[in-house]
């Protein structure tokens, strides 16, 4: 998959800022690094990835090489498990 262009809404931004207490811009890291992606449906992907502020789970669909960030969070142990068996 390439990711050429990378958009978060200022609502998504806000929300990912205060209800998850992450910085937005390590989700665009997330998406830029060294990261696990699956997809979990139609247009829409999880990537999994490693960060300064730990493992960090993102939701984002993408189409045309545009991913757009609908959510993100610290990962979950079971995600955690995911990308360790994924990335080695």
């Amino acid at each position: 998959m390439l990711i050429q262009k990378i958009l978060i809404s200022p609502k998504v931004s806000e929300k990912i800022k205060y209800k998850h207490g992450l910085d937005p811009i390590v989700t665009k890291d997330i998406l830029e690094g060294n990261r696990y992606i699956e997809k979990v449906g139609g247009n829409n992907y999880i990537a999994i990835g490693l960060c300064s502020s730990g493992y960090i789970t993102v939701f984002f669909e993408y189409e045309a090489g545009i991913a757009e960030i609908k959510t993100a969070y610290k990962a979950s142990d079971w995600q955690i498990d995911l990308y360790k068996r994924k990335r080695g």
